[in-house]
């Protein structure tokens, strides 16, 4: 699977449905005007992202977190483009959490930030988040075969188990991503 099409597809498909929320005063604003420039600025900015041109995304963004410091798309994206380009993940992690501020189980900025954790070494810090996140997003597949993952690396089996189970229960073709001594029992 390509990763790179599927974050497009994604993004091009969020990208609509934000706007849309955006135009409709989902995301707040004091006044028709200034809610719809914010969807212009994430739409702009999500396009850019699509499109690999990431610092005019960084600059929609960051525009639009002037006309609301709080909206959480702008700070996950924000996120997502620092994490794509450092490697300590300081930035990313600053980002990732001023979204949470906004929505404490806001699932794509819990998912990111377990990863970043999990990189960084903080397995018992991921663990929390991938299971926050996979409260937040019950059918994320992704989240259920990390989480899996990552307990039966720190030899909770049981719990490793479930959730392994969990994600091909989801997605069947996540089996094949599983090693063979740590495909789920039953």
């Amino acid at each position: 699977m390509n990763t790179s099409l599927t974050r497009r597809s994604i993004l091009a498909a969020t990208s609509l449905v934000l706007a849309a929320g955006l135009a409709l005063g989902a995301c707040g604003g004091s006044s028709d005007t200034s809610t719809k420039k914010q969807g212009e600025l994430l739409n702009a900015g999500l396009q850019a992202e699509v499109q690999g041109d990431y610092a005019t995304a960084k600059k929609n963004f960051e525009a639009l977190l002037k006309a609301d410091s709080t909206n959480k798309f702008a700070h996950y994206n924000l996120g997502y483009i620092a994490q794509t380009q450092d490697r300590d993940g300081k930035e990313a992690t600053k980002q990732y959490e001023a979204a949470l501020k906004t929505d404490p189980e806001y699932g794509p900025a819990l998912y990111n930030l377990a990863i970043i954790k999990t990189a960084n070494g903080d397995d018992a810090g991921a663990i929390l988040l991938y299971q926050r996140a996979g409260t937040a997003n019950p059918t994320d597949a992704n989240t259920q075969l990390n989480l899996g993952l990552l307990l039966y690396k720190t030899g909770d089996t049981a719990g490793a188990d479930a959730a392994l189970r969990k994600a091909i229960a989801l997605n069947p073709e996540l089996r094949s991503r599983i090693p063979a001594n740590q495909q789920p029992k039953g």
